[in-house]
């Protein structure tokens, strides 16, 4: 599992912002997904507040345990994040990623067929235009 986090969490920058990539798409359960969380919370706890934009593939999995560990996961990274997207994601899942975020009080993350897409909207985002919901 230290391996699959290792390789599926990407830190790099662009235009002198910096970004994080949780490729999730590969975890086939809800004890994977909880570790690679844990991985990826401590990981973000390292920026300072309001300084990295998110992007998060999808999951093939997904049940009640999924969505905890999902607004969890949410809630803990809300201080340090900018502006966050969804990566290739059916609709399906998107109807299901809009209920997590409005669980966990965020603007639903904007979903993107590519990566390179949804780097490119993030770079128009700042933390004036990102907020809560109500």
């Amino acid at each position: 599992m230290e391996d699959f986090i290792k390789n599926n969490i990407e830190e790099f920058k662009r235009d002198g912002k910096s970004f994080i990539y949780f490729n999730i798409s590969g975890l086939t359960d809800n004890d994977q997904f909880e570790k690679f969380a844990g991985a990826a919370k401590k990981l973000i706890s390292k920026y300072e507040p309001k300084s990295v934009y998110v992007l998060t593939s999808h999951l093939t999995f997904f049940d009640t345990k999924t969505k905890e560990i999902s607004a969890g996961w949410i809630i803990h990274n809300k201080p340090y994040v900018i502006a966050s997207a969804l990566v290739d994601i059916n609709g399906l899942t998107r109807m299901v990623a809009k209920s997590i975020y409005k669980q966990a009080g965020r603007e639903f993350a904007t979903p993107f067929t590519t990566k390179e897409e949804a780097i490119q909207w993030l770079l128009t985002q700042d933390s004036v235009n990102w907020g809560e919901t109500s």
